[in-house]
């Protein structure tokens, strides 16, 4: 079982971390640049995309490519025997979740709207554009109204931590990576306290953004 990611895309680190949580045997993380179109990710997805797990069954077909972040989420939740846990366990999670993946969306545009303008992510002249605005308003709203929904949520959310858990991490540490403290504040108290409740967490710190390799671990659940 092989699962293609890229050592910055919060989209993979989502599937890598559930599939870390859920221990699925025999996970081998194959760490590449999709911008470079490399054959061996191309053969399996033909979006050139991350993530992409592939699944052999053992029995000489021809292996299974489970592509999208949420998809090989809920495959990992199921394969794991505790998809009570890693799952949304209600629609609130669900509200959480939705709210998180809108700010990656976002972001991921602002990141795809500097490769258009220049070659590079790292260069920001696209950042005053329109466009990108409107996306780092929607990510500073999104931002508020996850803080707000947090509330009396937070605590449960860390002691029995899945998805709707994992999410806001996700969330914050990529912003911090791509657009360093633009995006915080003083005033979301509920999420700063979940990040550094669950930032050190195994499958949270050994795949925060740029890691360059994967180190195994037991008892990621347990810990």
């Amino acid at each position: 079982m092989r699962l293609y990611v890229s050592p910055t895309s919060p989209y993979a680190r989502l599937a890598c971390v559930m599939c870390l949580e859920a221990r699925l045997e025999g996970l081998e993380i194959v760490i590449l640049d999709p911008w470079q179109n490399p054959p061996e990710l191309l053969n399996h997805n033909p979006a050139c995309r991350v993530p992409a797990l592939v699944v052999d069954d053992g029995d000489g077909n021809d292996p299974l490519a489970i592509t999208e972040s949420l998809l090989i989420a809920d495959f990992a939740a199921r394969r794991s025997g505790e998809s009570d846990r890693l799952w949304f366990k209600d629609d609130s999670e669900r509200q959480i979740g939705g709210i998180c993946l809108g700010i990656i969306d976002a972001a991921a545009a602002i990141m795809a709207g500097r490769m258009v303008t220049s070659g590079s992510v790292n260069e920001i002249a696209f950042d005053s554009s329109l466009v990108a605005r409107r996306r780092q308003a929607a990510i500073q709203r999104s931002l508020d109204r996850m803080e707000a929904l947090l509330g009396a949520r937070d605590e449960a959310l860390g002691a029995q931590p899945g998805i709707a858990a994992f999410l806001p991490v996700i969330v914050v540490e990529y912003l911090q990576m791509r657009f360093g403290s633009a995006f915080e504040s003083a005033d979301r108290s509920q999420l700063a306290s979940l990040v550094a409740t669950l930032r050190d967490r195994p499958a949270l710190a050994s795949t925060r953004p740029l890691f360059t390799k994967f180190i195994p671990y037991d008892g990621a659940a347990a810990q």
